[in-house]
């Protein structure tokens, strides 16, 4: 669904089948007949395909080790065996086993989810759901909206998704050395100009190298978004977007000249990285570390968590706070904060291999219940939380690991939090997976725009296979041309003159037929 499929299909995983324990839980008089069933004949058996989540690998060759997936296994009387490709060869692997029709009962993919159905890998779920997902069927009767993000355009249901309904759903932005910024007595910056005079102090009275640091690698779309960010100050962002509700391509926009001309400025006057366009991400974080960055963006969990307290134990002064996305104008509203959708795009799918998909939706429905989402998120009570005042709690099993184990990697040791899995994120998950209080003000201060990007953001339409072809197609040519020419413009071999020249070859690449296919694609999903 949405675009392509996604170079990763990675993650999380999930599934399955029946019965026993989720009696109670998710209900259903049918429901309960047949999780009798299964369990007089033993626990029912189901394949599972899903990438191994790096943080799972450390500790675990398999998912089916995970706490929360035993005990899942218990509640439900399945008997999971999940499959895991090779890291780096997921989709390889994954075509490989579309083409082989040898299928595993489940599979757990980001991806054109129509397409697996209508190749006839897939099956529907919508009735499955009514009958045999009490617990799915209430949230999607509840937020209309977020049911329609799941829905292709003809009202279809093809996967069990991985929810995101609580406040947090930006997890990354621009982060600032206060300590710096304290030192030279400057506030934080908002706007453009004022992130020039920051970044001239760092570099004028700091002596960094790399006042804005960015890169690894060069391309505007992958290079990490720090330039986007600055980019989207202008209230355009590097690709499609929507404007005043129509589909645009924001690299053809005035403003991205006027993004080019400022960045090429910066880029001749020192305050962006010299090497931006060859950083890896080896020698962004050594110019982090090493003092030579004042500014960059990077993730509030997996970043922050990792670089603070590395940079402080070389220098104890040092300091990383989040810095709001930039604007242009004071008083102006950050429209781009990298908000996600309700339905991350990821979800489980029943193949026509499945031999009992009813038993198969009932687990994966448990999830989606009240123990299941504690589960889910916190794991075993009494060995990786416990409940004080009503609000549970992780363990030191999780917060301080006595096999040395960081909190992320205890995490995906006991259970599914922290990467996409069948059921719903629990925001107090993030409370306390966020240690450092920069990480607790970061999460807050880069919510507070998060809804403002649903007026400009594209949500999560379809495309037939036919438009996913041509789109692709165009988009190929266009986006590495777009890239390739962004670095020319900030290093200045290619003259900002020739913006016009830029934007013109762009509508030869047939940028036209291409807002044609997402304007399309966005009306039917209005008119769902």
């Amino acid at each position: 669904m949405k675009k392509a499929w996604r170079k990763r299909m990675l993650l999380g995983a999930s599934l399955l089948l029946a019965v026993g324990g989720l009696a109670g839980c998710t209900g259903g008089a049918d429901g309960n007949k047949n999780a009798e069933g299964a369990a007089a004949d033993g626990p029912t058996p189901i394949s599972i395909w899903a990438s191994l989540n790096t943080n799972v690998s450390i500790t675990l060759k398999n998912m089916s080790e995970i706490t929360a997936i035993k005990e899942w296994e218990k509640k439900t009387n399945i008997k999971t065996e999940f499959q895991h490709p090779a890291v780096g060869a997921e989709t390889e692997q994954f075509n490989v086993m579309l083409a082989s029709n040898k299928l595993p009962d489940v599979m757990f993919v980001y991806g054109d989810y129509s397409k697996l159905y209508t190749d006839g890998s897939i099956i529907k779920l919508n009735d499955l759901i009514d009958q045999y997902a009490p617990n799915l069927k209430k949230i999607l009767d509840e937020n209309p909206e977020m049911a329609k993000q799941l829905k292709a355009d003809n009202g279809d249901i093809y996967a069990i998704p991985h929810l995101r309904l609580g406040k947090y759903k930006t997890f990354g932005g621009m982060f600032i050395r206060q300590d710096w910024l304290d030192e030279l007595k400057l506030e934080q910056p908002e706007t453009i100009a004022e992130w020039e005079t920051v970044l001239k102090a760092f570099k004028e009275k700091k002596g960094v190298t790399a006042p804005l640091l960015y890169g690894a690698p060069p391309k505007l779309t992958t290079m990490g978004p720090a330039a986007a960010n600055f980019l989207e100050a202008y209230g355009i962002t590097n690709t499609i977007f929507l404007k005043d509700g129509k589909v645009v391509f924001g690299p053809v926009e005035p403003e991205f000249k006027e993004f080019l001309t400022t960045f090429h400025r910066w880029y001749q006057e020192g305050l962006i990285d010299p090497d931006f366009a060859t950083n890896d991400q080896k020698t962004f974080d050594a110019k982090i570390l090493s003092g030579q960055a004042g500014a960059f963006f990077t993730y509030i969990g997996g970043g922050i968590g990792r670089y603070l307290p590395a940079l402080q134990e070389k220098e104890p002064e040092a300091n990383l706070t989040a810095v709001q996305f930039p604007i242009v104008n004071k008083g102006d509203e950050p429209m781009f904060t990298g908000r996600s959708w309700e339905w991350s795009g990821a979800g489980a799918t029943i193949t026509k291999s499945n031999k009992h998909p009813e038993e198969t939706v009932k687990a994966l429905d448990y999830f989606f219940s009240e123990e299941g989402h504690m589960l889910k998120n916190f794991g075993v009570e009494g060995v990786t939380y416990t409940m004080k005042d009503g609000y549970p709690t992780y363990t030191d099993e999780i917060l301080k690991n006595p096999d040395g184990l960081s909190v992320v990697q205890a995490m995906a040791k006991h259970f599914i939090a922290n990467y996409p899995f069948v059921g719903e994120d629990d925001d107090r998950y993030n409370e306390q997976y966020y240690q450092y209080q920069q990480q607790k003000d970061a999460v807050t201060l880069f919510s507070k725009y998060s809804d403002n990007t649903l007026k400009v953001g594209l949500p999560p339409v379809s495309l037939t296979t036919e438009e996913s072809s041509e789109y692709s197609k165009i988009m190929s040519d266009i986006t590495t041309y777009r890239d390739e020419m962004f670095i020319k413009f900030v290093i200045g071999a290619e003259p900002l003159e020739n913006f016009d020249k830029f934007t013109a070859q762009i509508g030869k690449f047939n940028l036209k037929r291409a807002i044609e296919i997402q304007q399309a694609a966005v009306d039917r999903y209005n008119a769902r």
